[in-house]
């Protein structure tokens, strides 16, 4: 399958259930990749594609409005906006908190998601 990736996508997001996590949005890095469409290969049309400048503002404006308690609900919101918004068939989301743990450079989940076939 051929996709899109986004690497090293860095975006400030309220995730957290302590206390001191709740007082301040943490900065996260993303890794998503988004499975195209079969046309796209065949056309230069950016409609039969899935418009990556698109998808960075949309999921840092999603996560700047919306508080999550866990990264795995931050990551499903972020597939279920690129199935549903962007049409998406299949996509692969990986978030990370940065240094939250000594020791740690990076922690965080990797979810991976296709689209309804109804959808």
């Amino acid at each position: 399958m051929d996709t899109v990736f986004i690497r090293e996508f860095r975006v400030d997001a309220w995730v957290g259930i302590y206390e001191w996590e709740k007082q301040r949005a943490q900065t996260l890095e993303m890794e998503i990749e988004i499975g195209l469409p079969d046309q796209v290969p065949r056309t230069e049309n950016i409609r039969d594609t899935v418009n990556y400048g698109a998808v960075v503002e949309r999921i840092s404006a999603e996560l700047a409005a919306r508080k999550f308690k866990l990264l795995e609900a931050l990551a499903e919101h972020v597939c279920t906006v690129l199935t549903t918004d962007f049409h998406a068939q299949w996509v692969r989301v990986s978030v990370a908190k940065l240094a939250h743990i000594r020791n740690v450079r990076k922690l965080g989940v990797t979810l991976e998601r296709r689209r309804s076939p109804a959808a």
